[in-house]
């Protein structure tokens, strides 16, 4: 026996033919089948076409269900419907046996939301969104040219490949060849060039004018600056992954949130008939709140272009897409009038939860649960804001460049006399390359939100709640499809 398919459909009643009305024969089957049968030659439907037919028929189904259904009822296997796959489905539509549980409606409201703000927010890589943010890519944001495995993305399979699944030869000739792309090397330039043109005026200088200097007192020099670098890009690293793990708990957060409130107030059966419309509006308030609240908090991390080169603080009523994508107009408005919107976004889900919570429809083990995500989520929200408001002391880097700059200058009073202008100028090159890059690149991290992959896991979050809400087993038995 065949379950029921899992759908998000609701009905249309505005001009849309609805089946169980009349009893469609199978002349009129067939000539509806051909009226929808665009695409293939060979008298089969696809699951767009099925979508097509299904709304002629005051039935409204998205993508995923209209694929589902063409699983369900493709009895050959071929992914497309003959004209007989199609005659039952039309009967058991007829005969009432795509009944549509409660919750149907609100869940495919609620899917096509959350599309539509993975629509416009969720495609740019990091590269492009700091490009079009009139900020400076290259000295950041690695892999924009080449299509390197960087940082600012999440990883793959294909990438993990990429990255780690070629021969050391090959991995350290990619390296190579890139080089002049690097975003250490870009930034470093500039000093580069700067101490190379020292160490050529002083090698140029003759002998007697330049004093007498022993390699010693830079040599421990060198030691001590050394350990100041490790020092500090450790320090600086330890808050890049300290960044990217309040991100991730975020995300294992909003999962759970969104599956506990699916569970308990979108398909849970067992509630009273006279609750549950009541319940399923606010599982699906809980999910809008916890996607914008991700999102607000990217934004509000993110920052607004000023103008090339510099960001600035959010301003009242900036930057309201996804509030506006997920909310009414006054709720949108209202959220986006506040310092900080991930926080007011949590207040409310705590409100709409408590609410069912006095309500009957939400037990007391699983309203404590709940508010112990949203406790969670709160930390979350003020560990981003800490780790951003607050940086690595900047005296330790004004020291150790301070140390850095001192050294370079006094490296050519050694090497002057015994090379040539020429080659002091090289090593000089190569040598503040080396210091100067590693200072860099603590640097370039040191602001961790600026290459943390943020847009990706909003969308990701934006994933795990759509899955949430999926229609599960208990509506669907697809073991067959």
């Amino acid at each position: 026996m065949r379950h029921q398919p899992a759908l998000c459909v609701t009905r249309d009643s505005s001009d849309a033919l609805d089946a169980s009305d009349a009893y469609w024969s199978d002349e009129e089957i067939a000539s509806a089948f051909e009226q929808f049968d665009e695409a293939s030659p060979f008298g089969n439907m696809d699951s767009s076409e099925l979508r097509k037919v299904l709304s002629a028929l005051g039935v409204d189904v998205d993508d995923t269900s209209a694929t589902r259904l063409l699983r369900i009822y493709d009895d050959d296997r071929n992914g497309l419907l003959d004209l007989a796959e199609f005659t039952r489905l039309v009967r058991q539509l007829q005969s009432g046996g795509l009944s549509l549980p409660a919750c149907y409606g609100t869940v495919a409201a609620l899917r096509r939301q959350l599309e539509h703000v993975r629509a416009l927010k969720g495609g740019a890589s990091q590269y492009a969104l700091w490009k079009a943010a009139g900020l400076k890519p290259n000295y950041k944001v690695s892999g924009g040219v080449t299509g390197a495995p960087s940082f600012t993305q999440l990883f793959n399979h294909t990438t993990w490949t990429e990255y780690t699944g070629v021969s050391p030869f090959e991995r350290w000739f990619r390296a190579v060849v890139t080089w002049p792309y690097s975003t250490v090397f870009a930034s470093v330039l500039p000093l580069c060039l700067f101490f190379a043109a020292w160490g050529y005026a002083v090698a140029s200088v003759p002998a007697r004018w330049l004093p007498k200097m022993t390699p010693v007192p830079l040599t421990m020099m060198g030691s001590a600056i050394g350990l100041v670098l490790v020092f500090r890009v450790n320090n600086l690293y330890g808050r890049l992954m300290e960044a990217r793990g309040l991100w991730g708990r975020a995300v294992f957060l909003a999962r759970q949130a969104a599956q506990s409130v699916a569970t308990c107030l979108l398909f849970d059966e067992t509630l009273p008939e006279e609750k549950q419309p009541a319940a399923h509006e606010a599982a699906a308030q809980v999910c809008r709140y916890l996607a914008a609240c991700a999102w607000e908090l990217r934004s509000k991390l993110t920052g607004k272009a000023e103008s090339p080169g510099r960001t600035r603080d959010l301003l009242v009523g900036e930057d309201t897409e996804v509030l506006d994508a997920l909310l009414t107009p006054a709720e949108a408005k209202w959220f986006a009038t506040f310092r900080s919107r991930p926080l007011v976004l949590l207040g409310a889900c705590r409100r709409v939860l408590h609410g069912q919570y006095r309500a009957g429809t939400l037990d007391r083990v699983m309203y404590r649960k709940l508010d112990e995500d949203l406790k969670e989520m709160d930390l979350v929200v003020g560990g981003c804001e800490r780790l951003f408001s607050s940086p690595a002391p900047p005296t330790m880097a004004r020291h150790g460049v301070r140390s850095m700059f001192l050294w370079l200058l006094a490296l050519p009073l050694v090497l002057a006399g015994s090379v040539a202008p020429a080659t002091c100028a090289m090593w000089l090159f190569l040598v503040s390359y080396v210091f100067v890059g590693v200072e860099e690149v603590g640097s370039q991290v040191e602001q961790p939100f600026e290459i943390t992959p943020m847009t990706r896991i909003c969308t990701v979050i934006m994933l795990n709640i759509e899955e949430a809400i999926a229609i599960p087993p208990v509506f669907a038995d697809l073991s067959d499809a």
